[in-house]
């Protein structure tokens, strides 16, 4: 096939390499088929933690694809796989969409793919997906992608060249320049370390000696999990929101990964507790490569202990072993939350919408003004504020129909 080259705000241009005009796309129907091609591809690839192959085969293995149509698209030139794209393809609008395996749960969607070869990764080639989807019996009216991010860990993104707009939620991100001397001394501001430095002292006379645990043995694994869940399902209470970590395939996921891949460099799930004395205070889940830390969702203990500035002293703490563990990134996921800005820095992210029939042309300008619609809301105050207490009065409502039955 013809590759093209396009460029579009957040995009930049590269030279076409070699063989670009040779690129082909093949078709894998199951992971194991693909999972050799994939790990090797990992090693020379960019990608998000959530384009890992553990990653989607354990939200496969969760059931978040349950009834919905596999197919691991890799695109190849001159005999070398340079892309794959993993998609899940089920009903949605009213037609058939393909999107990322474990899109609803994972912070952004994107390709794994060689940067050398990041050229054949054009509209064009995304168009030649479509078909070869379709030739090979995976109809889909739509191809969507969800909180793109335009640049990963200083590579430009190549789906950047797709036709996008502006997602509900920020990223929030900082690569390390240097892994010399805390974290906290060099990145933070004088008041914020001297709040945190406090808040360690002032917890270490109430419960003990910190300390910062990562999770290495089953035991590490069971404990850590049912704190942070505790932990969790007491703040969701709270907030007065439904407990999406209750729901039977996080704990598949999340715990179940990080049992996958105990004390791993290469653990694609991680679990990090902060411990005074024998009390676990906070708690964080980690999504990571070798060199990328997401900060999946974390936990603080209540009472006393909630007085100090919890979160400080875990993120403390947890940058300087992410740096010293080889991590050059770490992002703390989407949404916007006023305490992530003291660690990270926002960046927009995009969402790609792909209409491949003439149903998804139909369909697309729909799915368009509810993101739309959705980033409005989130980017007002006082709209936010009242959708998320309409929210909580419907998940009360729920509760007490489900203890009414």
């Amino acid at each position: 096939m013809t590759l093209t080259m396009a460029s579009s705000p957040g995009f930049a241009p590269r030279v076409a390499v070699a063989g670009a005009a040779t690129a082909k796309w093949v078709i894998y129907d199951t992971l194991g088929a693909v999972e050799p091609i994939w790990r090797e591809l990992e090693s020379r690839a960019v990608m998000t933690p959530y384009q890992r192959f553990d990653w989607i085969a354990a939200c496969v293995d969760a059931g978040l694809a349950k009834g919905e149509t596999l197919a691991f698209l890799v695109m190849s030139t001159a005999g070398r796989p340079i892309a794959i794209l993993p998609l899940q393809i089920g009903r949605a609008f009213g037609g058939r969409v393909a999107r990322v395996v474990g899109w609803s749960v994972s912070n952004g969607d994107g390709l794994i793919y060689d940067p050398a070869h990041a050229a054949c990764i054009t509209p064009a080639a995304m168009a030649e997906a479509t078909r070869a989807l379709a030739a090979h019996g995976r109809h889909a009216d739509m191809l969507r992608f969800h909180h793109v991010a335009a640049v990963w860990e200083g590579h430009a993104n190549p789906l950047m060249a797709l036709p996008h707009t502006d997602a509900p939620n920020s990223l929030y991100v900082r690569c390390f320049e240097t892994s010399d001397g805390p974290f906290i001394e060099r990145e933070l501001p004088h008041k914020r370390r001297t709040n945190i430095r406090r808040s360690q002292r002032r917890l270490e006379e109430r419960f003990g000696m910190l300390s910062l645990c990562r999770a290495r043995t089953p035991d590490d694994v069971e404990e850590i999990y049912r704190r942070f869940s505790d932990q969790r399902a007491k703040r969701f209470h709270k907030m007065g929101v439904e407990n999406i970590f209750a729901r039977p395939h996080f704990d598949r996921l999340l715990r179940g990964g990080a049992l996958e891949a105990l004390g791993g460099k290469d653990a694609v799930v991680t679990l990090h507790a902060l411990y005074g004395g024998d009390t676990v205070l906070a708690t964080s889940v980690g999504v990571r490569t070798p060199t990328h830390y997401s900060q999946y969702i974390n936990s603080t203990a209540e009472g006393d202990a909630a007085k100090y500035s919890l979160m400080g002293v875990l993120m403390s703490l947890l940058m300087d072993e992410l740096r010293a563990d080889g991590v050059e990134c770490v992002d703390m996921g989407l949404g916007d939350f006023d305490y992530k800005t003291d660690w990270t820095e926002a960046v927009g992210t995009h969402d790609i919408v792909l209409p491949v029939s003439a149903r998804g042309r139909v369909l697309a300008p729909t799915v368009s003004a509810l993101r739309a619609a959705k980033r409005t809301i989130k980017g007002n105050a006082r709209l936010w504020r009242a959708t998320r207490g309409l929210l909580a009065v419907r998940t009360r409502l729920r509760a007490l129909a489900g203890r009414s039955r």
